[in-house]
């Protein structure tokens, strides 16, 4: 018998070699084309997320320089890929974040309004070191990805052919605030893993210092373009309301040392706000650069006391604590302490005592000073670690001496509902529960033509003052110089320290000048030396009410 030939296992066979092979190359198709795409991704999507934990990290910075509290921040410095069955995958990525050379920020040409803080601030060069903080990704397939920083209020992407973009706005100039915040210590950390930042406050505050100048300029060493500065400072034009001095021809990138020059417009008033914020280790403190008067004293009657309050700053405007300061009177009066130190807000506290008999008005000069002997025969307080306070005594009951035959004592610290932490506010001053604003106090200590604004705060105003060491006699007179035309909708109540109503005068009777304290008011203020007085809206609330106060001052005699 004869069998015919079977080809089916065979065929078999071939099939199943062809499969394997659709499948090895299937394999390889995939390993080449579909696994790099979804990993680079992958890892697209990482540099993604960490440019928005340094968007984390830059407002950490900026809230710390601010003195306010921040948390840590992670940053995840590489990525893992999705596991693959039969797929192979590359090593993670990685990345490093480190603090590099930033150069410095300057500020040219300023001076300060305040006689005092002008010893430091007086026009000169000020030049403060910064640090910028850079992450490098290491990525295997998206190799375009940008280097991410972050220097001078800016977080930024730089890529290789220097087309660094900005991803953040900038607060280096916003109106007329100048915002400075340099950046201190080094930080290194790289591989796979998150890395935590902790922004930590050196010299940290929200006060501003006023200067002006003619030719002020803010210069800032950068990696970004003119063009990118340009746009990202635009609306600070002075055509856009802002105080750029000749639009974007106040904007100037200088290659060659890679420095940003911006020209702000001349003869104005800016608002000076720095800071200086730690990152890793070895961050240096700041140490005391001046002393600057607080609450002075121009008048006390004989045998009277004034109470003085300095404060030594460091370079950035802010407080200094544990700095020893020296008095010493040049007269016949005395201070206590002779040798004070900065408290925890950078101020040191004296009392001046005048002498108890005058025949005439004569003047005490106070010397103190940080750093230089206070009783030298050449001391003049000029130098930015000295001050020289000049005191006129007068006679108690003589104030014929007094140009003018008056006294006058103007308010020392005030009260209102804004801020906290300005010249001259205590909070202890009634009222106890404040409305509204005094904006500039200072115009109130003085007939100087120049005005304080007292805004109420939505329909309410209820702001106080206090004058000290008043001295006693028998007659006080309240003299208060201002513009509103809302006058009859504010009375001026005269309380006492638990804020009980001695007095209450419609702010309009002051247009006939002085008004007599009543009996209880002037026993008030002989017995304790201290004359308080709120400014208080009357009737029902709407509009809103300002007065412009010139001065705010007691007649004694």
């Amino acid at each position: 018998m004869r069998f015919r030939d079977d080809r089916r296992a065979a065929a078999l066979q071939v099939g199943a070699i062809l499969l394997l092979g659709f499948l090895v190359i299937g394999l390889a198709l995939y390993q080449s084309t579909v696994v790099p795409d979804q990993n680079k991704r992958v890892e697209f999507d990482h540099n993604q997320q960490v440019q928005g934990s340094l968007q984390d990290v830059r407002n950490g910075i900026l809230r710390t320089a601010s003195a306010e509290r921040t948390s840590p921040t992670a940053v995840p410095l590489g990525t893992r890929y999705p596991t693959r069955i039969v797929a192979v995958n590359p090593p993670p990525s990685s990345g490093s974040l480190r603090t590099e050379p930033g150069g410095k920020v300057s500020i040219v040409n300023a001076t300060a309004v305040d006689g005092e803080t002008a010893d430091f601030w007086n026009g000169s060069n000020r030049s403060y070191a910064t640090q910028r903080l850079s992450y490098r990704p290491d990525y295997s397939l998206y190799q375009n990805a940008p280097r991410t920083a972050y220097a001078d209020t800016v977080l930024y992407n730089g890529f290789d052919d220097d087309r660094n973009r900005a991803v953040t706005d900038q607060q280096l100039l916003s109106g007329n605030l100048i915002y400075v915040v340099a950046l201190n210590g080094s930080y290194s950390r790289s591989g796979t893993q998150a890395a935590t930042i902790s922004p930590s406050p050196v010299s940290a505050s929200d006060r501003t210092v006023a200067v002006n100048g003619s030719d002020i300029e803010i210069k800032v060493t950068t990696d970004l373009s003119e063009s990118e500065w340009e746009r990202l400072l635009a609306d600070q034009y002075e055509s856009n309301g802002g105080r750029i001095d000749g639009n974007a021809d106040g904007v100037t990138v200088y290659p060659s040392n890679e420095t940003l020059v911006v020209d702000l417009v001349s003869n104005r008033t800016y608002r000076l706000r720095m800071a200086k914020v730690g990152v890793g280790t070895g961050v240096t403190d700041t140490t005391e650069q001046y002393l600057t008067v607080v609450d002075g004293a121009d008048s006390v009657t004989a045998g009277g006391t004034r109470r003085i309050v300095l404060e030594v700053r460091d370079g950035y405007n802010n407080p200094v604590s544990g700095v020893p300061v020296e008095a010493a009177v040049d007269g016949e009066g005395s201070i206590r302490p002779t040798t004070g130190a900065s408290d925890g807000q950078g101020r040191v506290v004296y009392e001046y005592g005048a002498p108890d008999s005058l025949s005439s008005a004569r003047d005490d000069s106070i010397n103190f000073s940080f750093k230089r002997p206070v009783d030298r025969p050449d001391f003049s307080g000029e130098e930015p670690e000295s001050v020289r306070i000049n005191v006129t005594v007068v006679p108690l009951g003589n104030v014929g001496d007094i140009p003018g035959g008056t006294t006058y004592v103007y308010p020392d610290e005030f009260d209102d509902a804004v801020d906290g932490n300005e010249a001259f506010e205590n909070s202890d001053v009634p009222p106890d529960d404040p409305a509204g604003d005094i904006d500039d106090f200072e115009n109130m200590q003085a007939a100087n033509g120049q005005t304080a604004s007292l805004t109420t705060s939505g329909s309410d105003l209820n702001v106080g003052t206090v004058t000290r060491n008043v001295g006693s006699t028998s007659t006080y007179e309240l003299d208060i110089g201002y513009e509103s035309n809302k006058a009859g909708k504010v009375d001026v109540r005269i309380v006492d320290d638990d804020d009980t109503v001695l007095q209450t005068i419609p702010l309009t009777d002051f247009n006939d000048g002085p008004v007599t304290l009543n009996g209880a008011a002037t026993d008030e203020v002989s017995n304790t030396g201290t004359l308080y007085v709120r400014y208080e809206r009357t009737g029902p609330g709407g509009d809103s009410v300002t007065v412009d106060v010139d001065y705010q001052r007691l007649v004694v005699g």
